[in-house]
């Protein structure tokens, strides 16, 4: 006989895997997926460079960094004219759910995967 324990325990422990794997990264959503730019209301522009997008020494990617009142950060990231990356990173919270780096594979305009704030991420193929 089987007891309610044991009936929730195998999608328990599948969801809780879900959860740590988000949480630190490990998913990427591929494809299918199509996330949304962060909201940029009430930010303004903070600064903005150039910098390494793909680690061959060049400051080929334009960074443009944003704030808010709230402290709350929102990152976009342009190469050759194409928006390949966004982020958002609250200040008051550290959930991999509520902050993340948005990426645009394979340059068609969709952003099908996405990143924690501590993943390594670069410029995609399409745009090297």
């Amino acid at each position: 006989m089987t007891t309610q324990h044991e009936l929730w325990a195998r999608p328990l422990a599948a969801l809780l895997f879900v959860c740590a794997a988000l949480s630190a990264g490990m998913l990427r959503q591929a494809a299918a997926a199509d996330f949304k730019p962060p909201d940029m209301q009430g930010f303004s522009l903070h600064d903005q460079r150039d910098a390494d997008g793909d680690g061959d020494g060049v400051n080929e990617t334009h960074i443009m960094h944003y704030l808010n009142q709230s402290g709350d950060s929102i990152v976009s990231m342009t190469t050759k004219g194409s928006l390949w990356a966004w982020s958002l990173d609250t200040s008051d919270n550290d959930s991999g759910t509520v902050n993340y780096v948005i990426r645009d594979s394979d340059c068609d305009g969709t952003f099908d995967e996405v990143y924690s704030l501590d993943d390594e991420f670069h410029l995609p193929d399409c745009l090297k």
